[in-house]
């Protein structure tokens, strides 16, 4: 599980899940009916504001897009009040496909002139991932 955890942190972190659901939210907000011809037809048999009602009813009863909004809910609960040099460990530690290593995190953090020990490092980033893990797991079951 852990990997599925490290996965959803990087996702808001690197802001992949604000365009997943912006994404969902095209999908549904912005249908556009098209006939055999190949253009937008003027009449689909209702309006425009009663489809544009039951496109967003249909959005809100989406089971992915709740739960993305539910995640983002609890990340700024949790990760949005953290110190700015605790925010940069974790978005270093989770950028990339695989994260990067601890070495490669220490200097980048040297590079940015924030003085702090691996073990620091070590212990903001697992401390935060404990303190998420319930309500990210919850959320995605």
């Amino acid at each position: 599980m852990a990997d599925k955890l490290d996965r959803v942190i990087a996702d808001y972190v690197n802001g992949r899940i604000d365009a997943k659901i912006k994404s969902i939210e095209s999908r549904y907000l912005y249908r556009q009916k098209v006939d055999n011809l190949g253009i937008r037809t003027g009449y689909s048999g209702g309006s425009e504001q009663e489809s544009h009602v039951m496109n967003k009813e249909d959005l809100d009863n989406d089971a992915e897009f709740c739960s993305l909004k539910e995640v983002t809910y609890i990340f700024s609960m949790w990760y949005e009040p953290l110190r700015d040099i605790e925010k940069e460990v974790i978005k270093l530690k989770l950028s990339g496909y695989t994260g990067l290593p601890w070495y490669r995190v220490m200097m980048e953090l040297d590079l940015k002139d924030i003085d702090i020990s691996q073990k620091q490092a070590k212990r903001i980033f697992y401390q935060f991932k404990r303190d998420i893990e319930p309500f990210i797991l919850h959320c995605l079951n």
